[in-house]
């Protein structure tokens, strides 16, 4: 029996709105897979301008045509042990350029560190100089109990609550290896009246800020040895502008010195010609 003409049309509605369901469902999904592909192409498009830009910032200068310091025969197995140990916050950068220092430095004359911490760049020296044969007395100085003074315009700081989780003892202790070293403990603006030698052959200044850097670069400037550095760490460290403004008073009032910014952070301080 032929359908009724009411029945042929309430079938073509049932299946038009069927179909237009189904074209929403079909729209929804497009319109969620087009939105998704946008976002993927500007995702992309941002990485690829962010990788641009990282690859021409000067970190990335040259990046698989230097040198890979970390694989260096004479200098890695140091630097990696210290690392490994966790008592000292350096990487290779800065550690292979206190390795050059130390290394060129003047036979048989003493050293210095100030601010040593937990010890860790301490004994990464020592053990770069007994490796090479050397074994000068080797001043190791520190409060061990965070910064003596500061300058808190200049610094930036109200108080000092950091660099406290270390002690003589602990670091004592973990120089033991090597009786060249000798532990200044406390201010070095007091601590310094022990340092009589004539001259110093390498001279690692690390503290930071403003007060003790001034004083240090005044005081060894006038004992460092000909051909000898003093490398002042952070000079290039936006959270330390104490550091970097003591090393440019300092050259600015010492025109027999000069200062090389490295890209490391480090200054190196030396007498001019």
């Amino acid at each position: 029996m032929a359908e009724e003409p009411a029945d042929l049309v309430e079938e073509l509605r049932a299946r038009l709105k069927t179909a237009s369901a189904r074209n929403d469902a079909l729209k929804e999904k497009w319109l969620a897979a087009s939105e998704k592909l946008k976002f993927e192409s500007n995702a992309r498009a941002e990485f690829q301008s962010k990788y641009d830009d990282l690859r021409r910032h000067y970190h990335m200068s040259g990046v698989g045509k230097k040198v890979d310091i970390s694989t260096l025969p004479d200098f890695s197995p140091v630097a990696k042990h210290v690392m490994e140990e966790g008592r000292i916050g350096m990487h290779f950068d800065r550690l292979y350029t206190l390795w050059q220092a130390a290394r060129r430095a003047p036979a048989g004359l003493p050293i210095v560190e100030v601010g040593s911490y937990k010890g860790g760049s301490s004994k990464f020296i020592a053990e770069t100089l007994r490796r090479a044969g050397q074994s000068p007395r080797f001043y190791v100085c520190d409060t061990f109990s965070g910064h003596a003074r500061l300058d808190a315009v200049i610094d930036g700081v109200q108080s000092d609550e950091g660099f406290k989780d270390t002690s003589a003892d602990s670091v004592r202790s973990y120089l033991a290896d090597y009786p060249n070293v000798e532990l200044l403990v406390g201010d070095i603006v007091e601590t310094s009246a022990r340092l009589t030698d004539p001259a110093y052959g390498l001279v690692h200044i690390d503290v930071d800020v403003y007060p003790p850097t001034a004083f240090c670069l005044d005081f060894f400037s006038a004992r460092l040895a000909p051909g000898a550095w003093m490398v002042v760490d952070d000079y290039g460290v936006v959270t330390c502008p104490g550091a970097q403004k003591a090393v440019d008073d300092f050259v600015r009032d010492n025109p027999t010195f000069s200062r090389v910014h490295l890209l490391t952070g480090q200054a190196l301080v030396f007498r001019a010609g």
